[in-house]
């Protein structure tokens, strides 16, 4: 028994001396968005080592959701993105199109936050329950309470950090949340764009490995025998 908890204790050292790495990495401007590229594909990793069962969307979602301790933040809704949504990549999407009276909710939207344009630069990020809340204050014929609960959390930052940041990176190298931006020099520099910045995604990364550590080494399990 005391062989394997130390087998588990050294591989979980090895991923934190990889995850200072790319601490060092995001340290240095024109690494950053290599830097994101990595904490993305680490989180996903964590996520197959936990729950190797899962089709990997869940897995990587579960993963933040039950190990990141960050639940209050995942859990928001990006208003900006649902009003944007009929113009996305998602817009075909069935999984979103299930979401019923999503012209009259966007009404409801606009009518407490303001257009799109406002929203961007004032409150874009609200808690699911404020979202409902705001809906019901002025509720419409044929208000579907359940499905919207249902499919709420489509619009979260937990779903954006798979769909919007994780995915773009891994298979296009592309950062939608990352703005690059070349100075008179013809330097580059990159600024983050979203609530979830290169900081956010390496603290995720960080409280996943922490607390997957820990709950490894007191079982002493491996984390797919949890």
């Amino acid at each position: 028994m005391h062989v394997k908890a130390d087998e588990i204790r050294d591989y979980f050292d090895g991923w934190q001396e990889n995850l200072a790495r790319v601490k060092s990495l995001m340290e240095v401007p024109e690494y950053y968005r290599e830097a994101w590229l990595v904490l993305c594909c680490y989180v996903g990793a964590f996520g197959s080592l936990r729950y190797p069962g899962l089709r990997d969307n869940e897995k990587y979602k579960k993963a933040v959701r039950e190990y990141s301790g960050m639940t209050d933040f995942y859990d928001q809704i990006d208003l900006f993105f649902f009003m944007q949504w009929p113009r996305s990549e998602f817009r075909d999407e069935d999984r979103y199109k299930r979401l019923k009276n999503y012209k009259e909710i966007s009404n409801a939207i606009v009518a407490k936050y303001g257009e799109p344009d406002q929203i961007r630069v004032k409150v874009r990020y609200v808690p699911p329950n404020e979202f409902v809340a705001c809906i019901e204050q002025a509720p419409f014929p044929g208000y579907d309470r359940q499905n919207l609960l249902d499919h709420i959390h489509l619009f979260s930052l937990c779903e954006m950090l798979y769909h919007y940041a994780r995915c773009p990176a891994v298979h296009n190298v592309r950062f939608p949340f990352v703005t690059r931006i070349t100075r008179v020099d013809r330097s580059v520099r990159y600024e983050d764009n979203h609530a979830i910045t290169g900081d956010r995604l390496l603290e995720t990364a960080q409280n996943i490995l922490s607390n997957l550590s820990k709950e490894c080494i007191e079982k002493t399990r491996w984390p797919w025998e949890l």
